[in-house]
């Protein structure tokens, strides 16, 4: 089995090996991992990115914007995942991205700034091989290890969050499942109804969802023009919604 060692050699050898990509992004299908390198001194690199199809990718991006524009490409932000984490932390811990199957797992313990990134759904086995070291192995390739630097405690309450997280979603998506028959109705009324209507994304849902609350909280101040609510709606998707 080949391992390939996430240390400042094994990086510059990544570095070596990669592409420079102008326009780099994280793929919501291909990521496997996201790593910070702006500290290596390295040319264009703040970031490296593993994926399954496009390589190694160079990118002088820092990992904390390239996860906001993965994250605003994504029908829900991190507003979602800021209420679920208020609901069983008293401090707010560091911030995954859980949606679907995307789990999107910060290395270190804080996502405010540049850090690394691992898709956790695309791990098809890990362990500690010392308590300053985890490895991975990927569903795509189970002939090769990624061995990478890691507080394991750290790590260990990330995976705690995101696991959480997770359940939640899914408790969410039971109970929502339990009530509602995702098959068409029978009533021939409603299906030419239904016909009539426009579609409605979820992120059209929630963006007006947020709209409506704020507009309710904020009536009594005598914020009641459209444009006083959007201005507050933007301003608070762009303090909490992505990292």
């Amino acid at each position: 089995m080949e391992t390939i060692s996430f240390d400042h050699a094994g990086l510059v050898k990544l570095y070596q090996q990669g592409y420079f990509d102008a326009d780099a992004y994280l793929d919501k299908q291909t990521l496997l991992l996201v790593w910070d390198c702006h500290d290596l001194g390295l040319k264009n690199c703040r970031s490296l990115i593993l994926d399954t199809k496009r390589g190694i990718i160079i990118s002088d991006k820092e990992t904390t914007r390239l996860v906001n524009q993965f994250i605003k490409q994504q029908p829900v932000g991190l507003l979602l995942t800021r209420a679920l984490v208020g609901s069983f932390a008293k401090k707010t811990p560091c911030l995954p991205y859980v949606w679907g199957k995307i789990l999107l797992v910060p290395l270190s313990g804080y996502t405010r700034h540049a850090t690394s990134w691992v898709r956790l759904d695309h791990v098809y086995y890990d362990y500690f091989s010392d308590p300053d070291h985890i490895t991975f192995i990927f569903d795509h390739d189970d002939k090769t290890r990624y061995v990478l630097p890691i507080n394991k405690k750290t790590y260990l309450s990330n995976l705690k969050t995101t696991t959480t997280i997770y359940y939640k979603l899914h408790q969410i998506i039971h109970e929502i499942n339990a009530d509602f028959s995702l098959d068409l109705p029978n009533d021939h009324s409603l299906c030419n109804l239904e016909k009539q209507l426009d579609t409605l994304s979820l992120t059209a849902f929630l963006d007006d969802y947020l709209t409506m609350i704020i507009t309710l909280i904020y009536r009594e101040s005598g914020v009641t023009s459209a444009s006083e609510v959007k201005l507050i709606k933007d301003r608070l998707k762009q303090r909490y919604d992505h990292l």
